[in-house]
């Protein structure tokens, strides 16, 4: 056919390379989708071929006709590859334009601190065996632990640094603060083989208050009573008998403490079981005839003052007494915090409902009380005592959290008064006016979908879409950004599940919606329904 054609000017010699194309896409496809369409598109394409000839670009119409007929078969056949190929996926994007949450800076810290973390682990691993090389040593050859002991000692000073009585009070990094418990409880072992007495607060240089007693008395006390074994296999009852009374001072001290439930009140239940052995091996020891003298025990009475127990106790009783006045104080802030953290949770979680029921201005009045009483009662306290910053505090934070994101994906960042629709808008980690923890920010941008999800219902109900979509657009948003974040902090996974089930219900919820519209139902936006509340109002 391209040798049937004059093809000596410029435009015919590109006619020439366009029918080349099309014979070769012939050959590629085949005829058979030709054979079934081409009835339809001759006649229109014979219309064509006479137009054609009448310009003398072709010797005859039927050649025309044939050229006219190839094309044709191509676009069909085109037409029919495409209609066997699936469409893509839908993509809920809501009319609004958004822009999409970037969580990569928070990711990248995450992986900082959880690497941190990790070299604290390796740290801790590194003292508890310069701490176990230092203890074997000492049971081997009491007077030969110098090298040991100054290897132990410049390997904490390089770490931890010394304790001063104005201290940063920040927990440790992971297991840190177990490796200085062991440190110090065994100073205080070496301590007590040298005097016979229970080390100071102040010459534990590296150790917090709680980490003196869970070491240097309850920790110290399991040691005693292992060493009161040992000695009592030699028949020593007077290395017996100090041990037993440093264990009952130490016990009838601790008394004096209030220790709530935790890891402080399980070791000083071990105290009363150290002191218990220490009495019984005294017994057994005495039933065989043994005493401190080589004679046979006797008893004595112990008629002492108060004056002469203080003067002839084995322990630094000023220094206990101050430490016990300092816990008392942190419990007292413990109890003050939890008492105004209710406050703070409750206006938090009653500003959602509020934002539930349309009631923008109780939202915001209950918005402002909840950070009042972040930023003015709750924080000086946890300023003084960091650790109190995990728990009951981090739970207002995380209820805070959400609370401002919701309102915020409402009515945007500027608060514009009139809205019609909610603005979709998310908050960044750094965009609130109190600063959070990852954990706190993560947790309520979470529990921020389940508020979106029970919107997305309500609107659902009139049969508005675009607030559906917008719904399903936001969390979806949230969902990928936690995926492709580099690290989430282990509390976040629980609730991931949650939010993959809540982009199912809400994409569910779309399609219902379609069937409904598709049987006769109808959709509307937000701004008609608004309307119309109004003047049903």
């Amino acid at each position: 056919l391209s040798n049937t054609i004059n093809f000596s000017s410029p435009v015919r010699q590109n006619s020439r390379i366009k029918l080349c194309m099309n014979l070769r896409t012939l050959s590629s496809i085949g005829r058979a989708a030709f054979r079934r369409e081409r009835v339809s598109v001759v006649v229109h394409n014979r219309h064509r071929a006479q137009s054609l000839a009448k310009i003398k670009l072709v010797p005859s119409v039927v050649t025309a006709s044939a050229l006219f007929n190839l094309s044709s078969f191509c676009q069909v056949a085109a037409m029919s590859t495409s209609a066997i190929l699936p469409k893509p996926p839908i993509r809920y994007e809501s009319i609004h334009s958004v822009a999409d949450l970037d969580l990569s800076e928070l990711g990248q810290k995450i992986a900082k601190s959880e690497e941190s973390r990790n070299d604290a682990f390796q740290t801790g691993r590194e003292m508890k065996t310069a701490i176990l090389e230092a203890r074997y040593a000492l049971e081997k050859d009491a007077s030969g632990t110098t090298e040991s002991s100054d290897k132990l000692e410049k390997l904490f000073s390089s770490v931890v640094g010394p304790i001063s009585s104005d201290a940063d009070r920040t927990p440790r990094e992971a297991n840190l603060s177990y490796s200085i418990e062991d440190y110090v409880r065994l100073e205080a072992f070496k301590h007590f083989l040298s005097t016979a007495k229970l080390i100071s607060p102040s010459e534990c240089k590296y150790a917090t208050d709680e980490e003196y007693l869970a070491g240097a008395c309850m920790g110290m006390a399991q040691d005693l009573a292992r060493y009161g074994l040992g000695r009592a296999t030699e028949r020593d009852v007077h290395s017996v008998t100090l041990a037993r009374n440093l264990v009952d001072e130490i016990l009838d001290e601790l008394l004096q403490f209030d220790f709530r439930n935790g890891p402080l009140r399980r070791k000083y239940d071990g105290t009363k079981y150290a002191l218990k052995s220490l009495e019984t091996l005294l017994y057994e020891l005495s039933v065989t005839g043994s005493s401190a003298d080589g004679e046979p025990a006797k008893k004595k009475a112990r008629v002492e003052d108060d004056n002469e127990k203080e003067k002839n106790s084995l322990l630094p009783k000023a220094e206990l007494q101050a430490l016990r006045l300092r816990m008392e104080h942190r419990d007292e802030l413990r109890e003050k915090l939890i008492k105004k953290c209710r406050d703070g949770q409750k206006a938090a979680k009653q500003s959602i409902f509020a934002l539930h029921r349309n009631d923008r201005k109780r939202a915001d009045l209950l918005l402002g009380q909840c950070e009042t009483c972040i930023t003015e009662e709750l924080l000086p306290i946890v300023n003084e005592e960091p650790r109190l910053r995990y728990g009951s505090f981090a739970n207002v934070l995380e209820e805070y959290a959400e609370a401002k994101l919701f309102y915020v994906w409402l009515f945007g960042k500027d608060g514009d008064e009139k809205v019609d629709a909610p603005s979709g808008e998310l908050l960044g980690p750094q965009e609130f006016t109190v600063q959070l923890e990852p954990e706190e920010y993560l947790g309520g941008l979470c529990d921020l979908t389940g508020e979106v999800g029970r919107y997305a219902v309500q609107r659902g109900t009139a049969r508005d879409s675009d607030a559906v979509t917008l719904s399903l657009h936001s969390n979806r948003q949230i969902l990928v950004a936690l995926q492709v974040m580099q690290r989430v902090p282990g509390g976040i996974n629980k609730k991931m599940d949650q939010l993959r089930r809540s982009v199912e219900k809400l994409e569910r919820m779309l399609y219902e919606m379609s069937l409904s519209e598709a049987t006769g139902g109808r959709n509307v936006n937000a701004a008609s329904d608004d309307g119309a509340k109004q003047e049903e109002g």
